[in-house]
């Protein structure tokens, strides 16, 4: 399989235009695979796929990474099927694991107050700046919403 790894790196480097640190990150998730599986690539199946990307995730890495190195897996597997070294890809069937999904960290009320209070102090010159923190903080607006603000989206009557 090493010959047949060489070959694909090849065809991405001459005909896709990878560039090194691609080649280089292919190398070594097919490598990888390559001592994982222990097969010819026309032995292959599912399976194989499949129990890679689990030891993957049970060696500790993420599921996003685990997701990346299941990518080259299929993309070195289709190469061979369309070669015709293989009569079907086997990671074709193999679902990407799904990447956690994290809550975004946020600051606390002494935080925020102390950032408001800052800006005089830190060289801002815009009068601005604190009131900007305040309607971000208070509002729970992200900052190109809160950019994205134009008069008639404001109503200081009512108070929103």
């Amino acid at each position: 399989m090493k010959k047949l790894i060489e070959q694909f790196l090849r065809h991405l480097e001459i005909e896709r235009g990878a560039s090194q640190h691609t080649l280089r990150a292919y190398k070594k998730d097919l490598e990888e695979f390559q001592g994982y599986a222990d097969k010819e690539a026309a032995d292959i199946e599912m399976i194989d796929v499949r129990g890679f990307v689990a030891l993957q995730i049970r060696n500790g890495l993420s599921k996003t990474t685990a997701g990346r190195r299941l990518a080259s897996v299929r993309s070195f597997l289709k190469f061979l099927t369309r070669e015709g070294y293989l009569t079907f890809n086997p990671a074709k069937l193999v679902t990407t694991p799904k990447a956690e999904h994290h809550l975004p960290r946020f600051l606390s009320v002494d935080d925020v107050f102390a950032l408001i209070e800052k800006p005089d102090t830190m060289g801002f010159v815009i009068p601005a700046t604190g009131r900007s923190l305040e309607l971000l903080y208070s509002s729970g607006l992200r900052v190109a919403e809160a950019a994205g603000l134009s008069l008639e989206d404001v109503n200081t009557k009512e108070g929103w």
